[in-house]
Formats: structure tokens, sequence, C-alpha cells
């Protein structure tokens, strides 16, 4: 198996959160994979794979895009391995937190961020993230950069319901991590990757429950340095 990555001047450093979900996901089920680096610009240089964002999973010659459909191949194609969803009640739980997480907390962490991400980019695809993200944020990156003390704000703002959980459970899906935590999961590498914002702070049950899922799979997620 090969999975595709973003990374940038730092080719070890793959950043991307649908990335890491991806990653979580394929050790979740104790498959071995292959990791191949790419900047944005590289992405569309590919010719055998029609993708214009990244995870893209190649699976014997089997081209999966997209994170979702990435962890739903794995969980039909392996149903001998650990599931990642527990069911079909997991999976729509899973579904809903997808949804809501992007609105609630990986926009405003874009805009946090969008900068930072910016500055780690290689030089080569710099114009393009420039003009892609101001187009789409309706402003320049040095303006989201002006306002990150502002964004990061409403992203704090916003983890109160899932702080309240990790109170009474070590895990979003319970006793034992699963595919809905690996979601959450990859907005902090993403955000640990590229910047060295303090996101969280240590009184928080989000900070412990980042420890353990930092310890996951032999420390998998430790391959991102803080910054």
């Amino acid at each position: 198996m090969k999975l595709y990555e973003l990374v940038g001047k730092d080719k070890t450093q793959g950043f991307s959160p649908y990335v890491w979900r991806s990653r979580m996901a394929l050790a979740h089920k104790g498959l071995d994979v292959e990791m191949v680096p790419l900047i944005f610009t590289e992405l569309s240089e590919l010719k055998d794979i029609d993708a214009k964002t990244v995870p893209v999973l190649d699976h014997d010659g089997t081209i999966i895009t997209d994170s979702w459909d990435i962890a739903c191949y794995l969980e039909e194609n392996f149903p001998d391995r650990p599931s990642l969803f527990g069911g079909e009640a997991g999976k729509s739980y899973t579904i809903f937190f997808n949804y809501t997480s992007f609105t609630h907390l990986l926009m405003p962490l874009f805009q946090t961020l969008v900068y930072d991400i910016f500055e780690v980019l290689d030089q080569r695809d710099r114009d393009y993230f420039r003009s892609s993200r101001e187009a789409r944020l309706g402003k320049s990156l040095e303006e989201a950069h002006d306002h990150q003390d502002q964004s990061l704000k409403v992203f704090q703002k916003q983890l109160w319901p899932y702080n309240s959980l990790l109170k009474s459970q070590e895990f979003f899906h319970g006793s034992h991590p699963a595919y809905v935590d690996y979601i959450m999961y990859g907005l902090f590498q993403w955000a640990k990757g590229v910047s060295a914002l303090q996101v969280i702070s240590p009184d928080e049950p989000l900070y412990m429950w980042r420890a353990r899922m930092d310890d996951l799979f032999d420390g998998l997620g430790k391959v991102i340095r803080a910054k």
C-alpha cells in the first residue's frame, strides 16, 4: 500500500489533517503502508492519479481518494481487523462528528494557521497557495495572520463540548480509540506540524487525550515535531 501525503520544505513532516486520519486508520487496522511525500504542485503532475487533494491511497493499483472514502474502504476490505467505527451506530456518530467538527473546529483553525502553513511550504507551492487561499478567505494571508489571536479564540471557544465529553471517557469513541478520534487528532497534528502556537492548554481534558493519542501505535504521531 502507498499513501500520498502533503509536505512542505521538510519532506519528513507531513502535516495534512486528512492524511493523519488515514495514517492512524491504517495503523488501527495493522496495515503496513509506504508514505509518498508530495508538495501541492506535484500532486497535479501525477499522471496515474486523478486527484486534487491528499490523502490518496494506492492499494495494489486500486486508487482511493478522500480520507472518509479511505476509511470506509479499509473497513469493508479488512473486516477481520479492528473496526474503525464499531458498527453502524458508531459509523453514524462518526459521520456526525466529521460534519460538526469541520464547521466548528477545522475552519477557525484553518484561519488561525493559514499564514503558518504558508511559511512551511516549499517555495514552488507558495504562489499557488497564496492565490487559492486568499481567494477562499477574501483577504491576504498577512491580514489573516494579523487576526490570528482572534481566530484562535474562536477555535478554543468551540472546544467546550469535546472537553466535556472527555471528562467522562478516555477517547471520543469510549474506552478505546477509533476513527472518530483520528478525525480530531488530525487537527492537532496539523497545528503542531506548521505552528508554534499552543492551541490547547495543559489543564484541558483534550490535552491529556492528545497525549494518549500520541502514544498509540508505538508513538506514530510523535513523528511530527513541535515547532
